[in-house]
């Protein structure tokens, strides 16, 4: 993925980029030929939404127990994750099919009002039915929020689009790391008052609807269609047909790599107890991976950015692989997951910020590789823990180490196809 680089200036943004190749001939670089430019007022605006974003997000799984209290034992708490997910999905869905249709310049501002308007209706919900249907919408507001911001970053700085994504998903992992602390913080009290925080927090970043222009500028590829055009129309279906088998190499990446980092984060703690940790000290060293994830999205793309994403890409994954080798040593988990978190971390940035580069339509393409990035987070730990087992503590980083050596394979047959 190609990342976004320089602010550009503010407060003006343009609706249309002069070209850098006004008489490109071929549909496939039109996307190349414009600069869009976001308004710092709009990138600032988005990494305020990243983090309350994430800090609600990372407090629904802390919040469960305090659930619990206020609507009763009867009810199964961990719908509410469930719920928020599903609307996350659901939005992603939509997002992907509407494709072109959609009046991209409107979405983040529409999508910022319903994460806000359900999010204080989980504040207010008198009932756990309430609460349940206002955490969807809240889930459908983060899930295209999420998505429509991260195509946003990619697109809307000239030269340095890997840097910014990694900016404003690392502004993200530093909210997932408050959540529970908030969580914990508001819990005996009524759980309901993080969500309306999170509602009034989110209000003052309206300016993010500015960043809906950069989309805009996505140009419309696609030649009016006329009747009788039978050769034309061939070519486009074939160009579609090719563009589709172009982005398989970036799904298939984006499968193996969430579902990877999604099962460190799930069984890293699992390794330590069976390495002889206590179960509240293996929790509490887990957080490490997460730590190691929010300050490689800061600090290493920033010492790559004038390496291109194809070389970087392969690289972090190899990073990633040693350490997660490291992990198989007894009594080096609690350093080597860290590690690997911080190798790890620019990777799936990198790879929305690429493929939004060089898809023909690139909120579209971002979704089909967020649906496989949420496919990837279901079915990855699963098999990771089917390998698993309950065997001893060396088994857990081994599979964890295949499956990085599965993506870095991936990740070098997506380098070769993009030559």
């Amino acid at each position: 993925m190609a990342e976004a680089g320089r602010a550009a200036p503010d407060p003006v943004l343009a609706d249309s980029v002069p070209e850098r190749e006004p008489a490109a001939p071929a549909p496939e670089r039109a996307g190349a030929a414009a600069a869009p430019v976001m308004a710092r007022s709009a990138a600032v605006s988005a990494f305020g939404v990243f983090l309350v974003l994430g800090v609600l997000t990372a407090s629904l799984g802390a919040s469960l127990p305090f659930l619990r209290e206020r609507f009763g034992a009867e009810h199964e708490v961990g719908r509410v994750v469930s719920a928020y997910n599903l609307g996350a999905l659901a939005a992603t869905v939509c997002i992907g099919l509407l494709g072109r249709r959609l009046n991209v310049r409107a979405a983040p501002p529409v999508l910022l009002a319903v994460f806000a308007a359900g999010a204080a209706g989980m504040a207010a919900s008198p009932g756990w039915t309430a609460y349940l249907g206002c955490a969807a919408v809240t889930g459908i507001g983060y899930g295209g929020l999420a998505l429509t911001l991260n195509t946003a970053f990619a697109r809307g700085f000239a030269g340095n689009s890997v840097v910014m994504v990694n900016r404003l998903n690392a502004v993200f992992g530093i909210g997932a790391m408050l959540g529970p602390l908030a969580a914990g913080a508001v819990g005996h009290t009524d759980i309901r008052l993080l969500a309306l925080a999170a509602a009034v927090c989110a209000l003052p970043c309206f300016l993010v609807g500015r960043a809906g222009a950069v989309l805009a500028t996505a140009p419309e590829r696609a030649a009016p269609e006329r009747s009788g055009s039978g050769p034309r129309e061939g070519r486009r279906e074939g160009r579609r047909a090719g563009a589709g088998l172009e982005l398989l190499p970036f799904l298939l990446v984006g499968l193996v790599y969430a579902g990877m980092e999604t099962s460190i984060g799930t069984w890293q703690s699992t390794q330590l107890v069976r390495d002889g940790w206590s179960t509240q000290a293996a929790t509490t060293a887990a957080s490490g991976f997460w730590a190691g994830m929010a300050i490689g999205r800061l600090v290493v793309p920033q010492l790559t950015r004038r390496i291109p994403g194809r070389t970087t890409l392969p690289a972090y994954l190899a990073a990633g692989l040693g350490a997660l080798a490291l992990a198989a040593v007894p009594h080096f988990a609690v350093v080597a997951y860290p590690l690997a978190g911080l190798a790890l971390a620019p990777v799936l940035p990198t790879l929305i910020a690429w493929v939004s580069g060089v898809a023909e339509v690139p909120q579209r393409a971002t979704s089909v590789l967020t649906l496989c990035c949420m496919l990837g987070n279901a079915v990855v730990p699963a098999v990771v823990g089917a390998l698993s087992g309950s065997g001893g503590a060396v088994v857990i980083p081994v599979v964890l180490a295949g499956a990085c050596l599965l993506c870095l394979g991936l990740a070098v047959w997506l380098r070769a196809a993009r030559r």
